[in-house]
Formats: C-alpha cells, structure tokens, sequence
C-alpha cells in the first residue's frame, strides 16, 4: 500500500497515560529464535530467515530455515519437539534436531540429523555432521557427505552413499548403497537428543507478554480518520468512524515507550502506522482483543521523509527491495514489539510487518506477508486462500516470510546504555538464557 502522510497538524484521538518508570525486564529466551511456535507449524512455499522452533509437529514443503544465519555446525538451525514432516528445502548453516519422527524428501541438511525417533530421509542429503537416531535409519536414493550414521535401532540404506561410519543396534541393511567407513553393531549404542524445554520456554514468554501488559502506558497513540464529507481533510476519530480510519501514529520520547490499542482500530484495513520515537528506544505496543487481523496496512517512519536507503520520499518502509538490491539492518525495526496480549486467533495477510510479534496465546494464521522481526506464537497454520496475480492467474497463498530481525538488538545512545542498564527502577533488556 503507498499512501501520501500529511504531516500537518490535525485533530486527533489521542490514547496516553502519564509516564511511570518501567520495571526491570530480562527478554525470555524465546526472543533468540526467529521464530518460536509453541505448538504446531504448517506452511508452504516460504523461508524463515533465522533460526526456527516449534514445540508440536512442523509439516512443510517447498521451505527454507536459517537462510541467513552465521555458519554454526556446533548448533541447531532448527529445533522441532513432535514430528518433522518435510519436503523440499533446505535447512542452512546449523543442525537439525527433532524429538519426533523425521521424513524428509528432498531435503538439503546443513548440519548433522538429531532424531528421536524413526528418521527416513530419501532424496536429499546430510552436508555434515550426519545422523544421530533413537530409531530405526532409513537412507533412500539420499546420502551422508560428511559424517557417520549411528542408530539405536536398525539402519537401512538404499542407492545411498555414507561418507563415514554406520553404527546400528539391530541390524543393517545395504542394497545397492556403500559407505566408506567401518559398520559396527551394538545393542549398547546409546543415542540422546538434547532438544529445547519447549514448555518451559513457551511459560517463561507467556508470562512476559502479560508483564509487558500490566506496564504503564507512557507512550502516545494518535488516530486520525478520513472525514466522510471531505476524503482529503483528515480529522479526528471517534467510535463510530473505524472504517475511515487512515493513521495510527505511535509516538514516544523515552528510553522504554509502552502503547495501547485495541483490536478494532489495529485491525482496521487499508491505513498506515506510523512510528514517531527514537531508533535507540524500545517500543512495546499492547494489542487487546480477542480476534486480530492485519492487512493492507503500510508502515512509515517520521524519522526521515526524503528518499534514502531506507524510506521512499514519503517516509515509508522499503520491503527489502530486491530491485535496487537494498536490505534494511533493522535499525528501524529491532526495536518495535507488537504485543497480542489476549488474542487467540491472530490473522496477518497481505503485509510486511515492521516490528516483532508476540501472540503467546493465539493460533497464526499467517500468508502472503511477511515479518521483518520474531515470531512467537501459539501455533501457525497457512490457510488455503486463493489469490490472483497481475496477468490474472490464480494462485495459492503461501506462508508468510520471516525476515532475521530481532527485538532488542538495538545499539542505544550511551545515555540511554546508562539508563537502560543502571539506572534505579529502570528498563534492562537482555537475554534470558536457559540454565545449563
């Protein structure tokens, strides 16, 4: 959506309270995954960018995870606490580990294959690191690059190739297949999948969002809607005039801004948001309602209104524009959480979301859009929508995209650092990470 601002003053509904010193915070450790899904995740045709966890059963076809991740073998890209159902794609730059079943077909692993349970992998291939089983190992038309196979159960590989050893419990089948290492039998062989406290984590960050909630609102929320006799003048709002909403404007001066809206005018469609708050602060917007749907919404920043390599001439977030080749650092976006504090159905289409999303209770669905931030909700499902292109063929929606961006990765002003990080009933943001 491009939408000409006008940065005139106006009359406006203006939503503040007065401002109140936040409490100290420590970010869950969900906050360093892209995305965490505490349940199940569907999708189709997409990627996410960063690192990907997902507490219940991941089904996916056609997906990237960890596209843009620092190389680490050492560590999971990915992390699935039910089942892996996967066809075609590629899990990049780290390993995989699942505490279910795994079939994947057609599927590129960066890293080594954590299993616990049956895994079967046919026409794809482990780079490095190879695969670790609790269950029985099925190789097909695959093969392992780099790296042994070891098993608890039986192994089985055909038209394969191992670059490395295999290690089974019970008994080893070769049809057609070879491996350049030794084959040992062992009904001692042990195997453990160290996978994520899904639990725990999806408690820890369920309980931050309503602690982000009971926050005091020192943030100010602006609405300004299209005036019924005169689409060019724009006035205040009032309860009645949500379908001729055209801005929301969240402006804040602190260190640690906190807003609240509710889900009538956030899901208003075809309006703009606006933020209007330093790139050194961090935003947390509150969203109340139960149903929340977002689309056909562009994001704008008052922090620059001429043509640069972030914004158009009006202000207005480029969604990583592949023409000109330019990918924002998310010095404008790290700092933003959308915080769906009661919602249980949460609706994102046809948008690029500049800012993080928390939604611990609600199911996502989520296509034709994406997340420049993480994600972290209860479950995401990709909907079976039809949509048409611009030679009018019809096509089905995929899954939303989820860009490597993370809320509270923001270089602060040294004022602010001293604020955030020692001042007395201040705001700290830093990770929480799991005790070892």
């Amino acid at each position: 959506m491009h939408k000409k601002l006008v940065y005139t003053a106006v009359l406006a509904a203006v939503i503040s309270a007065p401002q109140v010193s936040a409490a100290k915070i420590e970010l869950s450790e969900a906050f360093d995954y892209n995305a965490f899904i505490f349940n199940s995740y569907e999708g189709e045709r997409s990627d996410v960018e960063g690192s990907l966890a997902v507490g219940g059963n991941l089904t996916v076809e056609d997906f990237d995870v960890g596209l843009l991740l620092p190389t680490d073998l050492s560590s999971s890209a990915l992390y699935v606490g039910g089942d892996l159902s996967y066809t075609r794609g590629h899990v990049h730059a780290g390993q995989t580990t699942v505490s279910g079943m795994v079939t994947a077909n057609s599927v590129m692993f960066d890293g080594a294959l954590n299993s616990g349970s049956t895994t079967t992998v046919t026409y794809g291939s482990v780079e490095n690191g190879g695969i670790f089983s609790e269950g029985d190992v099925t190789l097909e038309k695959a093969g392992v690059n780099n790296g042994d196979i070891q098993s608890e159960q039986a192994v089985t590989i055909r038209e394969a190739g191992v670059n490395g050893s295999i290690t089974y419990g019970t008994t080893l089948t070769v049809d057609n297949a070879g491996y350049t290492g030794s084959a040992v039998q062992s009904s001692s062989n042990t195997v453990n999948i160290d996978n994520l406290d899904f639990n725990s984590i999806a408690a820890e960050v369920t309980a931050q969002s309503q602690e982000f909630a009971s926050m005091d609102v020192n943030g100010t929320t602006t609405l300004t809607c299209t005036d019924a006799s005169d689409p060019n003048r724009l006035v205040s709002c009032n309860d009645s005039d949500k379908d001729t909403l055209d801005t929301i404007v969240f402006s804040g001066t602190d260190d640690v801004n906190i807003y609240s809206i509710t889900s009538d005018w956030f899901s208003a469609d075809d309006k703009s948001i606006v933020y209007n708050f330093s790139t050194t602060s961090y935003n947390i917007i509150n969203v109340y309602g139960e149903s929340v749907e977002l689309f056909n919404t562009g994001f704008f920043n008052t922090a620059f209104t001429q043509e640069n390599e972030y914004f158009t001439e009006t202000g207005q977030y480029r969604d990583n524009d592949n023409n000109i080749g330019q990918r924002h650092d998310g010095l404008y976006t790290n700092n933003i959480l959308f915080n769906f504090v009661d919602a249980d159905f949460l609706t994102l289409h046809s948008v690029g979301v500049k800012g993080s999303v928390l939604a611990p209770y609600a199911q996502l669905s989520f296509y034709n859009g994406h997340v420049d931030g993480n994600v972290i909700a209860n479950s995401l499902i990709t909907p079976l929508v039809e949509l048409v292109n611009d030679l009018g063929e019809t096509y089905i929606a995929p899954t939303g995209q989820i860009n490597n961006y993370q809320f509270g990765a923001i270089n602060v002003s040294e004022p602010a650092s001293i604020a955030l990080l020692f001042g007395a009933g201040c705001f700290m943001l830093v990770r929480r990470r799991k005790a070892s």
